[in-house]
């Protein structure tokens, strides 16, 4: 039965962060997945975040253009 469990690269050796009822000598399969930490990725996320509003200031988006009805629009299709 497949189980997740998290672990720390120590010497060469894989620590699991919780005991494992496995035998010893048990072979695995193990996927390697670094863990990220959720704190870094919210900061990250957040500078993310701000940057993209750093960028609107700099370069906002204009929407004054002419603004047509749901007529209009559907006018426009049928011609074409």
């Amino acid at each position: 039965m497949p189980t997740e469990v998290n672990a720390t690269f120590v010497n060469g050796n894989f620590k699991p962060d919780v005991p494992v009822a496995l035998p010893d000598q048990s072979r695995v399969h193990l996927t390697i997945e670094p863990v990220s930490d959720r704190r870094t990725a919210a900061v990250e996320a957040w500078a993310a975040w701000e940057a993209i509003q750093a960028r609107l200031r700099e370069r906002p988006l204009h929407f004054g253009g002419r603004r047509f009805t749901r007529e209009q629009l559907n006018e426009r299709r049928m011609r074409q």
